[in-house]
């Protein structure tokens, strides 16, 4: 197995951030879908509020679990 460049202790806070239920389910969501989703969407498809899937979502960027690009809708 070839050595990863990620620290033990970035590979455990990634996996740490996935054991907030909430953020689990975001998290499964996104990476499920075949095209990028927003914020809303994702609330909406696990049923939280807006600005809890905000704080979430920023905390599985954070852990490089979730990739963001920003962009206007069109």
């Amino acid at each position: 197995m070839a050595p990863s460049t990620d620290s033990f202790a970035e590979r455990v806070g990634r996996i740490a951030a996935l054991g907030e239920p909430i953020r689990r389910a975001l998290y499964r969501y996104v990476a499920a879908q075949p095209e990028p989703v927003d914020r809303v969407q994702a609330a909406d498809a696990v049923g939280v509020a807006h600005h809890a899937a905000k704080f979430h979502l920023d905390k599985l960027e954070a852990e490089g679990l979730l990739d963001v690009d920003y962009s206007r809708p069109p």
